[in-house]
């Protein structure tokens, strides 16, 4: 039944309803997706300026503490330092030491109660007057409280140009009263360094502020933003402070700045240092760029979503097109069906056809006056049984008529057609054409009538017998090419798709095949003519392929074949056929093309490359490749007579076996990229490479990439190196030390284990210096360095060039006893080389003094202290004489 044109209509309409709610499901769950991911982008946003905020702090409370502490020791040991006979020269020495030491800390000063520099680790700041700063003026306020308070400064901008902020502490006098002040000029770089390092993104920017809203220290700097109060209203600083909270995080304007960021603050206000002033540390980044991936990730997801609603829509569109077009065409086809019908029982009416109607249930067969006259019979003739028309059909093709029968009547076929040879009256034979169908069956399903008509095909049976040899070679234009013995030629027959070859009508042909060889372009038409030649010779199929120019049109490329035979006459007839293969053409020689282009590359690509089947045969390798390893395709042709060679090391042959495989099978996870990794090749002269390997796996195949990172790995251990040695004495330098005795501090603090530190130092190196020359000076340098480094046993020690003719020793593990002992093993050590030194009070050769300092790390102190304590109990040393150990007990010689 065929569908009505409203039911079709409806049914569109809900095809649209459903796509259109299809579509705005798929708009909500985009949507909620975007808003998930926004929520969880603004979310670990927030996290990470907290976390980097907090590293700030973390960091600035430690060195507080750690200023603190040297300033409260200074305090301590004001009076007894003042009572040396040295004077105050010792004292600035010791400042200085100390100044040099902490990290972060640019000037350490002592002020009388007047405010007047008495001691300093700057000269140049001796004598001066310093009572009018208001750290001097906070700390004489302060110097009645029973618990010291750590004085913070305002920022102020030093005689260099950059912000800096002083910690005091007062100084009691002996009456109890206030006795001057102990100050430290923090480092600002030192500062800039930490904020920078929190610095995730170009976007993010990191602030130091005074409690009182002063903006000292920025990163990344910007002119005119130092110095500013970003204590005002409206103002996130401010938000923060009337918030009361230690830590606050906000979007807004960190400053009068129509710039909106996401600002994390937090107050660096530690109970135990008592300071007067807080600091305010504050990392922002722009809330722009937070959102910036998200914003265009949205913007991706809604033009999809609507480019995809346009494209379904339009699909959905083109088939109910298509739909209704193929539904009018069966209408049509109905119609033209009714009318075809009505038009074949009018002609066959009027072509007298015969027919016939079997009965299979009373076996008689009717025959009609048309199927006895296209005989040769008269009416009388022929009787009503089967045997009538199986007598009468050729004995050659009686077999195929039943069996085309039987699959008919089987229900194999819908319709009993076949062309057969029938005896007529005078003895001669006819092709006939039968075509019938069941017209009736039983209860059970069996056939019992077949009707069907007889058509006379004698005529169209010998031209089919033609047809079906030019048929042999369908799809293309079909032909009959025929060269006679005098060498002339002529198309007999040639079909309509001749003329869209070669620009030519068929019956143009017929007479003289010359206008087809004018068409062939000059560069083919030799090589054509000589297969025509030839397969008229050995009567063989004849191919080819060639050029075609039609005036007016482009180039095209066509694909000939026939099959040739000779005729009475002695002629070679072809049949066969023709057609455009131009497109074909193109891409095969574009293919070619591109194929010499790829294999071009990848023979002079700058890294090496293999091929590898799946036997693991290396079928091609580029020049880079033989140019690192030398190996030619003879020496190792398959990946197992590779592996021996390439990696002699049986151990880590089989490491490199088992990662490359491992690597092999995850590639089809990832694309069929083979991840990069670093191997240690021999090439064929036996040098080693460092070799970084990945490819591409495709199919049973893979490609495999060679580059060799040899040189950067070599530049990159020498940098390491240059990193952390000193270049004069080959020991570690200060930055090693530094990295070193932040990691023994934090593996003894976990083990409860004593960390020890010996600071040494070269008796009279300057005298030495003056007597002898610098060059002298630094072969002493050298041999002391020898002799510490050779004084140390175990290989978890460490000996490093503190500055000039000092050194350190560290010693994890060692208690107080052990250190001892070693720094004055160290000390006869150096004795021993008997380097002479006529310029030493001391003795006649070269001598070191030592400071031993030791603890057992806990949550109060830090590395820098017992450094201090090491370089405190060096001073004594020298002080007592020079030569000498001291650990802050007893001096020992």
């Amino acid at each position: 039944m065929r569908e009505r044109p409203d039911t079709q209509a409806e049914r569109f309409r809900r095809e649209w309803w459903l796509l259109a709610g299809l579509w705005l499901a798929l708009g909500a769950l985009i949507a909620v997706v975007l808003i998930l991911e926004r929520r969880d982008t603004e979310a670990r946003e927030r996290q990470q300026v907290a976390h980097q905020v907090h590293i700030v702090h973390e960091n600035l409370e430690r060195q507080l503490h750690a200023v603190n502490q040297a300033l409260g020791d200074i305090v301590a040991n004001l009076a007894q330092w003042r009572a040396r006979p040295e004077g105050a020269l010792p004292f600035n020495e010791r400042l200085r030491a100390f100044s040099d030491a902490m990290t972060g800390v640019r000037t350490l000063t002592v002020l009388d109660a007047e405010g007047t520099v008495v001691a300093s680790s700057r000269a140049e700041l001796l004598g001066e007057n310093l009572a009018y700063r208001d750290y001097f003026q906070s700390a004489r306020r302060l110097a009645s409280r029973e618990q010291p308070s750590l004085i913070v400064s305002a920022p102020m901008r030093t005689v260099l140009g950059v912000w800096a902020i002083t910690l005091s502490r007062p100084v009691p006098a002996e009456d109890g009263l206030f006795g001057g002040v102990v100050t430290a000029t923090l480092d600002p770089e030192e500062f800039k360094t930490l904020l920078d390092s929190v610095r995730y993104t170009p976007d993010v920017e990191s602030t130091l502020v005074h409690g009182d809203g002063v903006r000292f220290l920025r990163v990344p700097e910007r002119a005119g933003l130092l110095g500013a109060t970003l204590a005002q209203p409206g103002t996130l600083f401010q938000a923060h402070l009337d918030s009361g909270r230690m830590e606050s995080l906000f979007v807004g304007a960190m400053e009068p700045d129509p710039t909106e960021r996401l600002v994390a603050l937090r107050t660096i206000f530690p109970a135990h240092l008592h300071m007067d002033k807080p600091l305010v540390a504050a990392v922002a980044r722009d809330w722009s760029q937070v959102l910036a991936a998200w914003r265009a990730r949205a913007w991706t997801l809604g033009v999809a979503w609507l480019l995809t609603g346009v494209a379904i829509g339009l699909g959905l569109g083109f088939m109910q097109r298509r739909r209704r077009q193929l539904w009018h065409r069966e209408q049509a086809l109905a119609a033209q069906e009714a009318a075809l019908q009505a038009r074949w029982q009018a002609v066959l009416h009027a072509t007298q056809q015969g027919v016939w109607d079997w009965d299979m249930a009373s076996g008689t067969v009717y025959f009609s006056p048309v199927w006895k006259t296209m005989l040769g019979y008269a009416e009388g003739d022929i009787g009503d049984s089967l045997q009538e028309w199986e007598s009468r059909v050729h004995p050659d093709d009686l077999a195929r008529v039943h069996a085309d029968v039987a699959r008919h009547l089987a229900g194999e076929t819908a319709v009993y057609e076949n062309v057969h040879r029938m005896r007529c009256k005078d003895g001669s034979y006819k092709w006939v054409q039968d075509r019938g169908q069941v017209t009736a069956r039983d209860a059970s399903g069996r056939p019992t009538r077949l009707i069907g008509t007889h058509t006379d095909v004698t005529a169209q049976r010998q031209h089919q017998e033609t047809l079906d040899r030019l048929a042999e070679n369908v799809p293309g234009a079909l032909y009959q090419y025929q060269r006679e013995p005098d060498g002339r030629s002529h198309f007999p027959y040639a079909s309509p798709g001749v003329q869209d070859i070669y620009g030519l009508p068929p019956q143009a042909l017929c007479v003289d095949a010359e206008q087809v060889f004018a068409r062939i372009h000059p560069d083919d038409l030799q090589a054509l003519r000589e297969s025509l030649l030839a397969s008229a010779q050995t009567l063989e199929l004849w191919r080819t392929e060639y050029r075609v120019l039609v005036p007016g049109e482009r180039e095209r490329w066509v694909s000939g074949q026939a099959r040739p035979a000779r005729t009475a006459s002695g002629a070679v007839l072809w049949h066969g056929y023709i057609h455009d293969v131009t497109l074909a053409k193109q891409q095969a020689l574009q293919l070619q093309e591109t194929e010499r282009l790829l294999r071009h590359l990848m023979q002079e690509m700058p890294i090496g490359l293999c091929m590898i089947d799946a036997a693991g045969v290396i079928y091609f390798r580029n020049r880079r490749f033989q140019d690192l390893f030398g190996y030619t395709e003879a020496e190792v042709p398959t990946l197992g007579q590779w592996w021996p060679r390439a990696y002699p090391d049986p151990h880590y042959r089989e490491q490199v076996i088992a990662a490359w495989n491992a690597d092999l099978a995850q590639a089809g996870a990832q694309g069929g990229e083979i991840a990069d990794r670093e191997y240690r090749v021999t090439d064929r002269d036996g040098r080693l490479h460092t070799i970084t390997m990945g490819g591409l796996a495709f199919g049973d195949h893979c490609m495999a990439t060679f580059v060799d990172v040899t040189e950067q790995r070599a530049q990159h251990e020498l940098l390491r190196k240059l990193a952390f040695m000193d270049g004069l004495t080959g020991l570690a330098n200060r930055r090693q030390l530094d990295r070193t005795l932040k990691a023994e501090w934090r593996r003894c603090r976990r083990s409860g284990q004593p960390l020890s530190v010996v600071m040494v130092d070269i008796d009279h190196f300057k005298q030495f210096n003056d007597l002898y020359g610098h060059q002298q000076g630094d072969d002493c340098l050298r041999a002391v360095a020898a002799a510490l480094r050779g004084g140390l046993g175990r290989s978890h020690d460490l000996v490093a060039r503190y500055g000039g003719e000092e050194f350190v020793c560290l010693l994890p593990e060692c208690d107080l006893d052990g250190a001892r002992a070693k720094a004055q093993a160290l000390c006869r050590a150096v004795h021993a080389r008997q380097m002479e030194h006529r310029g030493s009070p001391i003795a006649p050769v070269v001598t070191v003094s030592a400071g031993v300092a030791c603890v057992v790390p806990g949550a109060e102190g830090t590395p820098e202290q017992l450094l201090a304590r090491a370089d405190a109990n060096l001073y004594r040393a020298k002080a007592a004489g020079r030569n000498r150990v001291h650990d802050g007990m007893d001096s020992l010689s």
